[in-house]
């Protein structure tokens, strides 16, 4: 499964950087054909539902780190 993902105030490749430094990779719309150039697409079809709660830890920190305002 593919989602595409954005986040406000970062563009595509603020955000792909950001997020490596949580060990979370994805890459930039604007190679994959999108019409949407601002964003990534993540691929989860190979995170195991044992690996869940890894992610979300790491999805918890980035949040922390980058405060929507």
């Amino acid at each position: 499964f593919y989602f595409t993902i954005s986040y406000p105030g970062l563009n595509g490749e603020e955000l792909i950087e950001e997020l490596l430094y949580y060990g979370i990779s994805a890459i930039s719309l604007a190679i994959t054909g999108s019409q949407r150039l601002e964003g990534l697409r993540a691929c989860v079809s190979l995170v195991s539902k044992s690996q869940f709660p890894e992610l979300q830890e790491r999805l918890i920190a980035f949040a922390k780190n980058h405060p929507l305002k």
